[in-house]
């Protein structure tokens, strides 16, 4: 016997008029679509088993269910960009402010000055036997290791010259440095190291604010603290 091949079609009482074909091919369903469905559900019913009160009441408690949380998902969202929104705007306020301050944040960028010292400043979680200071120029080459031995836990200020590893003066600009802290046992110390500089100007990148610090960009969630210039430090203090 010869076998016709046939489509799979959707019920005859799927019309077009019911929604179906609107909402079968969906991966998810909205409040409207769990009513449409609902509905035909209602119209296609057999007449001769039809749905009880109590199954018909489910239906409408789970349909004003999922309208409030669609609701309340809504409402939570439109809350969180508007509170994104604003806090961009008090960020972008607040930090105009700074400009012409002293700020002191975590970091590793310094600029020197030709000819004159400049302080490292960092802090260890623990006493090291050795702590290493590498520096290095802006095109990311060494040009100088200090190295101390004994350091306390704490905040530290180590004085670098300027100088390169022949005794060479150094020319102005930026410099940055990493540092590598060991115990007696050769393990690693904890170790972060903190920048100071004026605030001359202000950076928004991608909604997000930097503080220029003599001219390097520093994250706004980076800062310590902000103080008038030439005022007492509580990060000087700790040193």
């Amino acid at each position: 016997m010869q076998v016709e091949n046939s489509n799979s079609t959707a019920p005859a009482w799927a019309s077009q008029q019911s929604g179906i074909d609107e909402v079968q091919n969906r991966a998810s369903l909205d409040k409207d679509d769990f009513l449409k469905l609902m509905v035909t559900q209602l119209q296609n019913q057999d007449p001769l088993e039809p749905a009880s009160n109590q199954e018909f009441a489910a239906q409408l408690a789970q349909y004003s269910s999922l309208e409030q949380m669609t609701e309340m998902n809504s409402s939570l969202q439109a809350g969180l960009a508007n509170d994104e929104q604003l806090n961009l705007t008090l960020n972008n306020s607040a930090a105009t402010r700074f400009i012409g301050q002293e700020v002191h944040a975590t970091g590793n960028i310094v600029n020197l000055e030709q000819g004159q010292p400049i302080n490292l400043r960092f802090s260890q979680a623990y006493n090291s036997d050795q702590t290493l200071i590498d520096i290095y120029n802006s095109q990311g080459a060494l040009v100088r290791t200090i190295e101390l031995e004994n350091v306390q836990s704490g905040g530290i200020v180590a004085e670098w010259d300027g100088k390169d590893h022949e005794g060479n003066s150094l020319t102005g600009g930026s410099y940055y440095f990493d540092i590598t802290a060991t115990d007696v046992s050769g393990n690693n110390v904890g170790v972060t190291p903190y920048m100071t500089g004026k605030v001359t100007g202000i950076r928004y990148n991608d909604n997000r604010v930097a503080l220029l610090v003599d001219g390097n960009e520093v994250a706004l969630e980076n800062v310590l603290e902000i103080v008038e210039p030439g005022s007492a430090s509580a990060v000087q203090k700790e040193e």
